[in-house]
């Protein structure tokens, strides 16, 4: 009966985990199109300017040091080597699963990212606080990279055998960084607000799809271990 109510319990567990990831998928693909039809597509400068605006009241010296400080860890060049010391992490455990993974999210992330760039061509606000910003504003990469990255990371702490509650201070922890570097971009004028929203939803879009496809390939990968072994 215990053994029962257990399996009850994980069930249901999984099935919640499940609901809430739907749930998170269609939100963000929905504000997502929203956005890129009724925003970008549409040329509707009301929200992000009520939002650019109001942040003008935040600038100083000090907070623009501190935003461009953040915002180099949305970068390709904090993200690359993040990226490969994972995969050379993961090669040094021996996991080849894990490092395929990695290389896998890192790589179609940003094929997606530059492809849906090159689709919509929105240009970037005309007077950044920094300089030398080039490349399309419409969806921020600094904002879907840094989410994704740290989504990823947060999927494998997951799967980690720490302490649950260890797990929930470093899921915390990443979301507010994450979300600091996207933050930094609006702050900086070189993303329009929408641009990170964007950013964000299709974080989670391509997070969903991607997890979904790991977890489903790891079941198969442990199936096919397992009859190995037992063959042998």
């Amino acid at each position: 009966m215990e053994n029962s109510g257990f399996k009850q319990r994980i069930a249901k567990w999984i099935s919640l985990r499940l609901i809430f990831a739907i749930l998170l998928f269609i939100l963000s693909l929905f504000v997502f199109v929203t956005i890129a039809d009724e925003i970008v597509l549409e040329h509707e400068s009301g929200f992000d300017n009520s939002i650019s605006n109001a942040i003008l009241s935040l600038q100083s010296p000090l907070a623009t040091k501190i935003f461009v400080a953040f915002t180099f860890f949305g970068s390709s060049t904090f993200l690359l080597p993040a990226y490969l010391l994972l995969v050379i992490i993961f090669l040094f455990k021996k996991n080849w699963k894990r490092a395929l993974d990695v290389t896998s999210i890192g790589i179609t992330s940003t094929l997606l990212l530059y492809f849906l760039k090159d689709v919509f061509k929105r240009q970037r606000p005309l007077d950044p606080l920094i300089r030398h910003v080039t490349g399309f504003s419409f969806p921020s990469g600094h904002s879907f990279s840094s989410f994704t990255f740290c989504g990823m990371i947060v999927y494998l702490v997951w799967l980690s055998g720490i302490h649950k509650a260890w797990k929930v201070i470093v899921i915390i922890a990443l979301f507010l960084f994450a979300t600091t570097i996207a933050f930094s971009r609006v702050y900086l004028r070189v993303h329009y607000p929408s641009d990170v929203i964007a950013g964000f939803c299709l974080s989670m879009v391509w997070l969903v799809i991607s997890i979904w496809v790991l977890h489903f390939t790891d079941k198969k990968f442990f199936k096919q271990t397992v009859e190995s072994n037992n063959i042998k």
